[in-house]
């Protein structure tokens, strides 16, 4: 044919091939419909549309699955025609097509017939009566995870796993009748009830994959809904759901899991199945808490190896192959300890995994003030016989160093006679805070709450005493106040030289308080909350990066002090102004104000007390030394300098690498856990804190107008007119 002198082209015929049947599926209900290239995606999209009689406002998404693409989107005119280039190649002849519901909202609206207007009620309801939107949860997934024969799953438990998380979001039961590791059958629990014909088949292949074989996903039973709760809902399937959060915050509450649940996902949860899901994930994550002691062993031969220096000590009881104890000490810490201030702060904490224990740590100060962890030592309990283990290996550690060593305690169970025994002769100082909080104890039901906050201030002046005058004023103000006969007792079984600034003769470096193990202790506490593995190896990655960021740190450093001393110099330097400066004789001044101080500045003293106290210049000792026209750098213990921190984070921890654990010998060996009774009662993660521990408010009482801890309604005290 010709027009216009041009040859007219024409298509050639093209012959469609048989129509690719498609069942599309929404909520465990099911149609078919044939497909063919002459339709368009939104020939389909329309169909699909009317067919689950969806609501105007409602949108849906449509996926389909080949097999090598379990999930492919089904959004355009191009994805439809892949659809078909899928099937030709894979040689389908029936493709499953899932529809879901991704928004709109669910309006209460009713339509007599396809004329009637469709009148949304809410747009005429006040705010408090209408029907909030529907709110997308992690869970709307869910309903896709089972859509079609050959549908590939990477072993049993993943098939396990999404095949009740698929019935929870459609809304059925089911149960196993084979659930073995390399074929799974299951069918609707409503089979033998109402004849529904729900079932599954999947069978493993040689890769160690199951693909299902047989699946029919309409349900003829009554009652397929998704509701909030859902006896398959368990916690093995919370478990998936929560492990990365478990994983990032080991201290998540049951009840924070249901609230969190319910918001993320949309289902209720109990208590029960929260707190075993996070145990399970706990478990998942980290290990079994009795399976974690038999990696000790390698643990060990690690640590030593990658760590040359290092102290790991690891006791088992040869008749039952039982944990005992252990002590590890790096040698990057070791190394570097040497450079930090000769004080070394001792304490026990109590463990949190199900076996508890006790954790026993030695943690030094660094010249920024800062903790310096040590050594630690996990055992039973806090006894003379796990102390005295763990100050041997301490000393074993520090006597090289040739430094006396002062160390801090609060008098713990079992320490005392363990110290004596080993470290008899080197200073021992009580902490004032443990010290004031037994003595509060002692007033137990003898004294109100406002005496009992009198002695304690009381108490603190005497431990701040400088001098022996200072001491004995204090001391009486103290008996007056809190009664002699409880006083006189307490005191007499504490040498005073341990906890009263005046009678100790050393460089106690200002300290008071046994602050720096709790802070060690309130560090660590997220790891004991992990079996003791991975407490162990948890606590070796804090102190190494640590150890790498301090480092790192004081490299950008540009004063000749540490930063935190270097503003204390500033703020005595100040204060120093006030003072008049009169000399005497080489190295010793009168520096006046309203009170007069002498000042040797070659003995490093003042009378005030201070500089020898705090191992640092005081006010009158830096007037004096600016009078002497001498560098004030020079007066400074070497301690606060930025070189010596600079050497104390010079030695790293290396890092360790168990690929070859499974491989090595140590790795295969088998290591009981400690005999644990359980308590009874509720496991406990928090310790009960005596009565001078506890900081009450104090308020104006109604009715006395006194200060103290009572109300108008529980007052007791008399009325005078």
């Amino acid at each position: 044919m010709e027009r216009d002198g041009a040859p007219l082209s024409v298509p050639p015929l093209r012959i469609l091939p048989d129509p690719l049947v498609a069942r599309c599926i929404y909520s465990g209900k099911c149609y078919m419909i044939p497909l063919n290239q002459c339709m368009s995606f939104s020939d389909l999209y329309e169909d699909v549309f009317r067919t689950f009689q969806f609501l105007p406002s409602d949108v849906i998404e449509l996926q389909y699955s080949v097999p090598g693409c379990e999930a492919c989107f089904l959004r355009s005119e191009r994805d439809f025609q892949m659809l078909f280039c899928g099937a030709r190649i894979h040689k389908l002849e029936c493709v499953d097509i899932s529809v879901l519901k991704i928004g709109g909202s669910c309006s209460n609206t009713s339509s007599v017939d396809s004329r009637s207007e469709v009148v949304d009620e809410d747009d005429y309801l006040g705010e408090a009566f209408r029907i909030e939107v529907h709110k997308s949860y992690l869970s709307d997934e869910w309903s896709s995870y089972i859509h079609h024969v050959g549908e590939k799953f990477h072993g049993a438990a993943e098939l396990r796993e999404k095949l009740r998380k698929y019935a929870i979001a459609v809304g059925f039961e089911f149960v196993f009748l084979r659930n073995d590791l390399d074929r799974i059958h299951a069918i609707c629990s409503n089979v033998g009830t109402e004849g529904c014909d729900w079932h599954l088949r999947a069978h493993s292949s040689a890769n160690g994959c199951l693909y299902i074989t047989e699946l029919n996903n309409i349900h003829t039973c009554k009652g397929v809904v998704r509701t909030q709760k859902h006896k398959l809902l368990g916690s093995k399937v919370v478990k998936t759901c929560i492990a990365a959060d478990v994983s990032y915050n080991l201290t998540l509450k049951p009840r924070e899991i249901m609230s969190k649940f319910k918001s993320t996902y949309g289902f209720d949860i109990s208590y029960k199945v929260a707190l075993k899901a996070k145990q399970s994930a706990k478990e998942a994550i980290y290990g079994s808490d009795a399976d974690s002691f038999s990696k000790l062993s390698w643990y060990k031969e690690a640590v030593l190896e990658s760590n040359p220096g290092s102290s790991f000590v690891l006791e088992v009881d040869p008749s039952t192959n039982r944990f005992h104890r252990l002590f590890v000490a790096y040698g990057g810490c070791i190394e570097g300890f040497q450079f930090c201030l000769p004080v070394l702060y001792v304490d026990g904490t109590f463990g949190k995994s199900i076996y508890k224990g006790q954790i026993l740590a030695a943690t030094g100060r660094n010249g920024n003030q800062g903790f310096y962890p040590l050594a630690i030592c996990i055992c039973d309990s806090e006894t003379e016989t796990n102390w005295t283990f763990f100050f041997n290996h301490l000393k074993s550690l520090l006597e090289p160093q040739g430094r006396v060593i002062t160390f801090i305690s609060d008098r713990g169970t079992g320490l005392l006679s363990a110290f004596d025994k080993v470290f008899a002769g080197h200073p021992h100082l009580f902490c004032y805070k443990h010290l004031v909080a037994n003595l509060a104890g002692k007033y137990r039901g003898k004294g109100n709450s406002v005496m009992i906050e009198e002695v304690k201030k009381k108490f603190f002046k005497v431990a701040y005493s400088s001098t022996e005058k200072e001491y004995r004023f204090n001391l009486r103000l103290l008996r007056q106040e809190g009664g002699a006969e409880i006083i006189d007792p307490f005191l007499a079984e504490i040498p005073v030289e341990h906890w009263c600034r005046a009678f100790y003769t050393g460089g106690r470096y200002g300290i008071m308080a046994n602050g720096i193990a709790e802070s060690f202790n309130s560090w660590i506490s997220l790891e004991r909350l992990m079996p003791v593995y991975c407490m162990l190896d948890q606590t070796r990655i804090k102190q190494m990066e640590q150890i790498g960021k301090r480092r790192d740190e004081a490299q950008r450093w540009t004063t000749e002090l540490t930063p935190k001393m270097e503003e204390r110099l500033k703020v005595q330097m100040e204060k120093s102004r006030r003072f008049s400066v009169h000399y005497s004789s080489p190295g010793v001044y009168e520096v006046r104000s309203e009170f007069s101080y002498v000042v040797n500045i070659s003995e490093h003293s003042c009378s005030c007390v201070k500089w020898q106290i705090n191992c640092f210049p005081c006010p009158h000792g830096l007037a004096a030394i600016q009078a002497a026209s001498e560098n004030v750098y020079d007066y400074i213990d070497k301690y606060f300098r930025v070189d010596m921190f600079k050497k104390s984070y010079s030695s790293p921890i290396r890092p360790i690498t168990n690929v070859d654990m499974s491989s090595s010998e140590s790795g295969t060996d088998f290591m009981l856990p400690p005999l644990a009774k359980r308590p009874p009662g509720r496991p406990r993660v928090k310790r009960f804190k005596s009565i001078g521990e506890t900081e009450k408010k104090l308020i104006r009482c109604g009715r006395c107008g006194k200060m103290g801890t009572h109300n108008k309604k529980s007052c007791t005290e008399p009325l005078v007119q």
